[in-house]
């Protein structure tokens, strides 16, 4: 594990040098994700929006400008500053999530496929609070292991018990919301945090223990989750009914072949296969640009989530490199349940590829926290630079 140089977050002179190969990496699969975004939408969006063609990519294209805005923006704020934000944006995370059971409010959620997971916000679109409950995590259990310092964090009272509580909190929310991605993303990155923070490596294991039996009890008792598990482990058993996505996208990924049918070419996505906007956006760009093309995609997608750690790991303080570690994570974790999904090697559920899936408050806070490391990245001395 790491050691810090003392518990209370260091401050370094700050260079005032963003990292250019992050922003950069950033800055092409935005730029890539858009122009897949609109070869994959197009289709559904004639269809659904009275001839609009360009209505998602429309919508997504004022989101991108707007976070890329942020995200300048804020690679010039002083990340320190962020503690003081850490409870705040906890609490607004779960007050926003709770209102699924408050009469009146609740009217508002959004039902898609047999799960409640969004709001409808008026003249916006729609919003998936859990996108706020990852951000709130990764904001609070940084301040806090950062504040509380290598000693306390060793504690099972201090290292592990609050944030085991936080966890459960979001873990109960997003039951009802049958949003088991959501939980397991926040779960990683809890748990990679307190791990770096400087938890007991015993009551880390028993607390993972702890969290992976919960799993298990929640797709027991969840006949959405297990129905789930069921179908991705054969999906042609009901290719018509539950299967229909995991078929329709194994489909789109096999007539792709090595080089793919063209930009613009899918078949699949003219009203066959589900969400191509979404969910299943790489099953579109496998169709469409090959193993070679999509190949290419992980690579960058790779290379960021490197440079990411790269950050992390040379920041001299420990709210940064938390910070950054937590960022990163996220992005890594939900990159690989996206491609496992879409692949068939993951039961589907429901998580969006960063940077490529439709929607438009997803994007702006993958952006504004892309611009959180570019800040933290100001602070790696000269000397650690490379």
């Amino acid at each position: 594990m790491r050691e810090f140089p003392a518990d209370e977050p260091v401050r370094v002179e700050r260079t005032g040098h963003i990292d250019q190969p992050l922003l950069l990496l950033t800055l092409l699969l935005l730029a890539i994700g858009l122009i897949c975004l609109f070869s994959a939408s197009y289709a559904a969006a004639y269809d659904t929006q009275n001839g609009n063609a360009a209505y998602f990519i429309i919508r997504q294209g004022i989101f991108a400008v707007g976070g890329v805005v942020v995200m300048l923006l804020l690679s010039r704020f002083d990340y320190h500053k962020l503690h003081y934000f850490a409870i705040p944006s906890l609490l607004l995370a779960i007050a926003v999530m709770a209102t699924i059971k408050i009469p009146g409010i609740k009217n508002y959620w959004v039902t898609i496929n047999d799960a409640t997971r969004w709001i409808r916000l008026p003249g916006i679109g729609t919003f998936q609070p859990s996108e706020l409950a990852k951000v709130a995590v990764i904001l609070c259990f940084s301040s806090f292991s950062a504040i509380f310092g290598k000693k306390k964090m060793h504690t099972l009272r201090w290292g592990i018990l609050p944030f085991g509580a936080i966890i459960g909190v979001f873990a109960v929310l997003m039951y009802w919301e049958k949003h088991l991605s959501g939980t397991a993303i926040i779960a990683a990155i809890g748990m990679l945090i307190i791990f770096i923070g400087g938890a007991n490596l015993f009551w880390f294991v028993l607390g993972g223990a702890g969290v992976g039996a919960a799993g298990v009890w929640y797709i027991r008792r969840n006949e959405y989750a297990l129905n789930r598990i069921k179908i991705w482990l054969d999906p042609f058993t009901d290719p018509r009914g539950l299967g229909w996505q995991g078929v329709q996208s194994q489909l789109a990924i096999g007539s792709g072949g090595f080089w793919g049918l063209g930009l613009g070419q899918s078949r699949q996505k003219h009203l066959w296969l589900p969400e191509p906007a979404n969910d299943f956006i790489f099953s579109v760009v496998c169709e469409e640009l090959g193993f070679m093309g999509a190949a290419l995609i992980i690579l960058v997608f790779a290379l960021l989530i490197w440079r990411g750690y790269y950050i992390a790991l040379k920041c001299d303080d420990k709210f940064g490199t938390l910070l950054a570690a937590g960022i990163t994570t996220q992005i890594a974790v939900q990159t690989v349940l996206n491609l496992g999904v879409v692949t068939g090697l993951l039961p589907i559920t429901g998580a969006s590829l960063p940077f490529f899936s439709y929607g438009g408050t997803a994007l702006l806070i993958q952006l504004a926290e892309m611009g959180i490391l570019l800040s933290i990245s100001r602070d790696i001395p000269l000397s650690k630079e490379g």
